[in-house]
């Protein structure tokens, strides 16, 4: 993997203030397409990918969510997808054309309250009411489970629900499949049939996607946040309060809990963790981003930043990151 910091390919600056809204800053970014999309308070802006410029900006108010880093409020995020852009907003859910914004549907029969999924022809968005999926064509709404959560996973033919409970529906039908009382926290995550999810026990768990039954359970007696899932690995967050926090490599096995590999102390506080085949990413307080070797866990660069990281993209050897307050930076890559 590179051994050297990244040089900056472009930043941009994108406004969060608008005139009479609450700033809550800039969401996570999503990228496609030779396409970063992002959203703010009032309205969803797409950038070139190649050099950041503004390709155009749609105004919409979409719902807020809380971050996983544990950095307050933010704006949802849109998800891309069958060359769409697709949000959840107060005034409903929308979907956008991903090439010049424009209004391709609006289903206003409900008010989104997370961040959607898509899935081949079909869209999951956590609503006011429950959960709903609706056609990515045309938006009409196919059905509605009345569960409390907010946010989703779906795969293969499951979509998996975190709210007050940790619950499973059939993707087709909407039928509940199991539930269970794990007071997950955070997203979850599915893998070979196999859910990871945070809990608010300060753990990390897997479940089957079938049945839901426990799988196996990773407890240090300290809050282990952010689960990351490769093929070969699982990457998670341990924030133990007033001590720094740590970046933990785990190896998946085919049966029982993953197995520590190593893991790599951070600075005090939140961080953002992104994977890619031969890197770890995490992004810190007062340091900035560190790539760390996925194989030994050794710090192989830093780029210090003086803003704190949303979210992280990591893609073709680049990395697009964004601040709270709306500063886009693209890193390394093509």
């Amino acid at each position: 993997m590179e051994t050297t910091t990244p040089s900056v390919q472009w930043h941009r600056d994108i406004s969060t203030t608008t005139s009479g809204v609450e700033n809550i800053g800039a969401s996570p970014v999503v990228v496609a397409d030779d396409t970063v999309v992002l959203t703010t308070s009032a309205s969803v802006v797409a950038l070139s990918l190649r050099d950041g410029t503004e390709q155009w900006r749609r105004e919409l108010t979409p719902v807020t969510v809380q971050t996983p880093a544990g950095i307050g409020d933010r704006p949802a995020p849109p998800v891309m997808a069958n060359g769409r852009v697709f949000l959840a907003t107060t005034g409903g859910v929308v979907a956008l054309e991903a090439d010049d914004g424009a209004v391709a549907w609006r289903n206003t029969e409900v008010v989104g309250a997370g961040v959607p999924a898509v899935i081949d022809d079909a869209l999951f968005a956590p609503t006011t009411d429950g959960v709903a999926r609706f056609d990515t064509t045309d938006g009409h709404r196919q059905w509605t489970v009345y569960v409390d959560g907010t946010r989703l996973a779906v795969a293969e033919g499951t979509v998996v629900i975190v709210g007050e409970e940790l619950i499973a529906v059939d993707a087709e039908t909407g039928e509940i499949q199991w539930r269970q009382s794990d007071r997950p926290a955070g997203f979850p995550v599915v893998s070979d049939g196999t859910v990871y999810v945070a809990s608010s026990y300060t753990d990390i768990l897997g479940r089957s996607l079938a049945d839901g039954t426990e799988q196996w359970r990773i407890d240090r007696r300290g809050s282990m946040e952010l689960p990351v899932v490769t093929p070969e690995s699982v990457y998670v967050i341990e924030r133990p309060g007033e001590a720094s926090s740590a970046t933990f490599a785990f190896n998946r096995v085919d049966a029982g809990a993953p197995e520590p590999r190593w893991c790599s102390e951070i600075d005090i506080g939140g961080a953002v963790t992104a994977a890619s085949e031969d890197a770890v990413f995490t992004f810190q307080h007062d340091i900035g981003l560190t790539a760390f070797t996925t194989r030994f866990g050794d710090a192989v660069w830093q780029y210090p930043s003086e803003y704190q990281a949303v979210s992280l993209a990591v893609l073709d050897g680049g990395i697009v990151s964004v601040s709270p307050e709306g500063t886009v930076v693209a890193l390394g890559g093509e």
